[in-house]
């Protein structure tokens, strides 16, 4: 694939939906299942798995906060056009997937540590290695799923041959509280018994998201996924609680200080221009430190007009976005 036919595939604004519906649905209708995994008893673990036509590779894909598969088809659909095979699995707490608060509140993220995120996605990872072993392997991960990507690397430093972060959660913003006194709190509300509640400020789903104020600079695109998530509610998660928030902090502490040691494929990634979501300082600072353990094999790109879900841009944003990831992959 080139540069024209990466620019050919991207879907226009003013016809998105049409597109999405008459030509990426389908698509995916005849290469893509969905499936359950289970890595523990009685936690399955939804997951989407698509076939390319010509494949050249392997796309694992780890979603952000909140997200499920049907908020990145999109994203699958230009991966299986690149020539890569898509395995999706959806996190914790998130979608299909298991939950560990029980199904009283759909709209509460929790987990109890953050190494069951990553372990969930090495377990999924290993299952497309041994089915396509002769492909390489790559990972590409966004905001929280770009933090949980990143441990993966660490941990399984063998497994990968490329990491792509696009919005990395290495730490998320926390304004206008400062991130050590939002982890003491978490910290002190974990050893309380509260690990389960929602942090203060966050609530359960109420499907009043403006575009205004959403993490995507592409209206349609915004649109399109809104109408699916209110339509679902095991699309509707909303809120973290403070044993969400401890285990990031957790998983911060162990990216800076251990993970950027281990990780030795290359790695990719991109920085949002107006990022409130995520703090831009510790992607840097992430950065620094992976290319001094790895001269020449870590690049990161800033993308100009864009906000957090860079993915979620307009077309002409998303044709520059989407050549450096195929081509570079």
């Amino acid at each position: 694939m080139n540069k024209s036919e990466i620019h050919d595939m991207i879907l226009p604004e003013k016809t998105y939906a049409e597109a999405m519906d008459t030509v990426v649905r389908p698509y995916l209708a005849e290469r893509m299942i969905t499936e359950y995994c289970w890595r523990e008893k009685g936690k399955k673990i939804f997951c989407a798995r698509a076939r390319a036509d010509n494949p050249k590779g392997v796309v694992i894909i780890s979603h952000g906060f909140t997200e499920t598969i049907e908020k990145h088809l999109e994203t699958i659909y230009y991966f299986l056009c690149g020539g890569y095979h898509v395995y999706m699995p959806e996190h914790c707490g998130h979608g299909r997937s298991y939950r560990l608060c029980g199904e009283g509140d759909l709209s509460l993220v929790h987990v109890d540590d953050y190494r069951r995120y990553v372990e969930d996605l090495l377990f999924i990872s290993r299952i497309a290695a041994r089915e396509f072993s002769g492909l390489p392997l790559c990972v590409y991960g966004h905001s929280m799923g770009g933090g949980i990507a990143s441990a993966a690397a660490a941990e399984a430093p063998e497994l990968f041959s490329r990491l792509i972060l696009t919005s990395p959660m290495i730490r998320p913003k926390s304004d206008p509280v400062p991130w050590a006194a939002a982890g003491l709190v978490a910290k002190f509300f974990c050893m309380t018994g509260k690990s389960g509640q929602y942090l203060m400020g966050h609530h359960s789903y109420s499907g009043l998201e403006q575009f205004s104020d959403s993490a995507s600079t592409s209206e349609a695109r915004f649109d399109y996924y809104q109408i699916k998530r209110n339509k679902e509610p095991l699309f509707q998660m909303n809120g973290a609680s403070y044993g969400w928030l401890w285990q990031i902090v957790c998983l911060n502490h162990y990216l800076q200080t251990k993970a950027w040691r281990k990780i030795i494929c290359p790695v990719l990634i991109f920085q949002a221009d107006n990022d409130t979501y995520v703090s831009p300082e510790q992607q840097e600072k992430f950065v620094r430190k992976l290319s001094r353990h790895q001269q020449g094999n870590v690049k990161l790109v800033k993308i100009p007009g864009t906000k957090h879900e860079i993915f979620n841009s307009g077309a002409e944003v998303l044709a520059i976005y989407w050549t450096k990831i195929l081509l570079e992959c």
